[in-house]
Order: structure tokens, then sequence, then C-alpha cells
């Protein structure tokens, strides 16, 4: 029996640089939530952006500074959840826990939807 794909949701986020750390503390604990309160969900999790110099090699090869914060987009945080299968993925959207999120997250988001960037993709099946 070959099993569905995991779908990998990736959600990025402009957080304005002057809210309040407790509030953007509790949109990871709503997100790390979701594991126990939404069927089919994995893993979940939030949390700040990391970024890490580009070795000189890089550096050299593109031309580039080593600071590599410019691949970020001005996002800053970000979500990442693995769903069971796309039909998980797809009843998500509709979740009670996930519509609570968008009040509690679009105050801090600078530039309302435009600073937020979602994506899904597929794992191979093994």
């Amino acid at each position: 029996m070959i099993s569905s794909p995991k779908i990998i949701h990736i959600g990025l986020w402009k957080i304005k640089k002057d809210v309040i750390q407790k509030l953007v503390k509790d949109v990871y604990r709503q997100v790390m939530s979701f594991k126990t309160r939404i069927p089919g969900i994995e893993l979940a999790h939030a949390g700040r952006l990391e970024t890490f110099n580009f070795p000189q090699e890089i550096v050299d090869t593109f031309g580039i500074s080593p600071d590599a914060t410019f691949l970020t987009r001005d996002c800053n945080h970000a979500l990442f959840i693995v769903f069971k299968n796309k039909k998980y993925r797809i009843l998500y959207d509709i979740s009670k826990p996930h519509l609570e999120l968008s009040p509690m997250m679009m105050p801090l988001i600078e530039g309302g939807m435009n600073g937020v960037l979602t994506v899904d993709f597929c794992l191979p099946r093994i």
C-alpha cells in the first residue's frame, strides 16, 4: 500500500520590530498547540528566524557580503508544520485554532498580508 505524502507548510512573517514580545510568544504558543488541537498534524513549531554569515568561499565565489540576512527578505519569524497528508492540510485552513491565530497575529505583522508568505510542498513517498 502506497501512503499519501506528508505536506510541509511554512509561513514566513515580517513581525514589527516594536511589538511586545509577550504577544509574539503567545502566537508561538498558539502555533505549537496545533499538534494537539488539530487532527493530522505531526509537528508544529514557530520561532524567530536565524541567519548565519556566509563562509569566505561563498563570499569570494559569488562576490557578496558575508551577511546573509538579505536572504530573509525582511521576514524575521516563521512557522513550520508537518501534516500527515494533503487532506489534513486542507482541513487545517478552516480549523478553529488556525482561524483563532489570525486576530492574534495580524496586528503584529508589518504590512498586513504583504508581510506574510506561506508555501506548501510534499515530501517524497518512501
